[in-house]
């Protein structure tokens, strides 16, 4: 039983010691399989008329798209909604699915006083690679078209 323990033992504490890997900061947390959905799949915000003074506004952590509708328990429809009122540069019908989540930051809104921004793939007919746009449903801001895409 002593020959056993001794053998047990320093592979508990070899176990224990061992390095767990942390996602990055802004790294794009698990989720589930979501279906893809069409800009035609929910009915456009039709205030959006015009392009963010930031180039990267929507397509960077940095520069979010705040939809808001947490507090009033829409705000997954608002960041659909807000994909269905954009096109591509020519007018072409976009897709997306919500790739998941990532980027913590302060926010009154959120759980604990954190809130994320949910990560949508977005492509479009012609598109070589598919633009990933940052949304968080915990603020309000006033929307904007992100460069690189239209209003439908």
């Amino acid at each position: 039983m002593k020959k056993l323990l001794y053998l047990i033992i320093p592979c508990l504490v070899a176990s224990c010691g061992a390095k767990k890997e942390t996602p990055e900061k802004n790294a794009i947390l698990g989720t589930t399989t979501n279906w893809v959905s069409s800009s035609n799949d929910y009915a456009p915000f039709f205030d959006i008329n015009s392009y963010s003074e930031h180039a990267e506004y929507g397509i960077s952590e940095k520069y979010p798209v705040f939809v808001g509708g947490f507090k009033e328990k829409v705000g997954p429809t608002n960041q659909r909604r807000y994909l269905a009122s954009l096109a591509g540069p020519q007018g072409e019908e976009i897709q997306f699915t919500r790739r998941g989540s990532c980027c913590p930051y302060s926010s009154e809104n959120g759980y604990e006083g954190v809130g994320l921004l949910d990560v949508y793939e977005v492509w479009y007919e012609g598109l070589e690679e598919p633009i990933l746009i940052y949304i968080s449903f915990y603020e309000k801001e006033p929307l904007y078209i992100p460069h690189g895409f239209t209003k439908k």
